[in-house]
């Protein structure tokens, strides 16, 4: 996926829109009972950056000073492999916050 953004970092920013492009996507998830091992078995996969590339934009400051920003640009997306594992038996609890009126 693509999308245009002004950079901006430390009051400095690109005077045009750059092009920032960034992974999204479904990757292959799955748990199954293994009736030969009696376990369950877990294949995990997350969409991410393959390749990447360094690309340097000229930020424009307040002071009017011009000064070189280098960002990550991504090329290609894909599936890797993930650890999706826990032992058995812990279960991760999420605390819930309130707030009272």
């Amino acid at each position: 996926m693509s999308m245009k953004t002004h950079i901006t970092v430390n009051g400095c920013q690109s005077a045009q829109e750059v092009d920032m492009p960034y992974c999204e996507g479904s990757c292959n998830t799955y748990t199954m009972y293994s009736e030969a091992a009696a376990v369950m078995e877990h294949s995990c996969s997350c969409c991410k950056e393959i390749n990447f590339s360094n690309r340097t934009a000229d930020l424009v400051c307040l002071n009017g000073d011009t000064v070189p920003y280098t960002y990550m640009y991504v090329e290609q997306c894909g599936c890797t492999k993930t650890d999706c594992t826990r032992a058995a038996g812990h279960h991760v609890r999420r605390k819930r916050s309130f707030t009272l009126l």
